[in-house]
């Protein structure tokens, strides 16, 4: 881009070509790497707020089924997306572990405020539906995900979810700009 700029003479120009440069920086790189991570991450909690109601009503065995692998699904179209816009496996492993980050916060988020309505109910945990030993508290229901180890889970089915889809999307953006190029010239 540099020697670009360096080729274009009026201040017009310039600045002209410096908008264009900083929209596709934004739009190809930045952007859709948080953009799309951060849209993972809504998902996820609206997924476990989803699943939460639907089990609630008949207290089945928590949402530790639903919790592990739908997001994986997400975060595998997320990085996959991602990868195919920006040409990129790297952009999509990117896109996808901002998705997993806020996937975290956001079911961390949903755990707790559904899991204080599943133990006001039926006194039990909103991952998996054990009644507690002892009384509970926030923090108790905050960090559940945690403390019973389920986030291994959660992170074994992710993370390769984030790298498949990190393949395919990059597989198909360079296909895609391979046949832009070959139609072109």
């Amino acid at each position: 881009m540099r020697a670009e700029l360096a080729t274009i003479t009026g201040r017009t120009e310039r600045l002209a070509f410096a908008r264009s440069a900083s929209r596709v920086v934004l739009l190809h790189g930045l952007g859709v790497r948080v953009g799309l991570g951060i849209l993972a991450g809504v998902l996820i909690a609206m997924i476990t707020w989803v699943a939460s109601r639907a089990q609630l009503a008949d207290a089945r065995p928590g949402v530790a089924a639903v919790t592990v692998p739908l997001p994986a699904v997400v975060l595998m179209v997320n990085a996959a997306l991602a990868a195919a816009v920006a040409r990129s496996r790297r952009v999509g492993v990117q896109a996808g572990l901002v998705g997993l980050a806020t996937g975290f916060a956001g079911l961390v988020v949903m755990l707790t405020v559904e899991g204080r309505v599943w133990m006001d109910r039926h006194g039990v945990f909103i991952l998996d539906a054990d009644p507690p030993r002892r009384a509970v508290t926030t923090t108790d229901l905050a960090l559940d995900l945690f403390t019973t180890g389920m986030w291994m889970g959660h992170v074994a089915f992710w993370v390769p979810a984030i790298v498949i889809g990190a393949l395919l999307g990059g597989a198909i953006g360079r296909r895609r700009g391979r046949d832009l190029a070959a139609t072109a010239g």
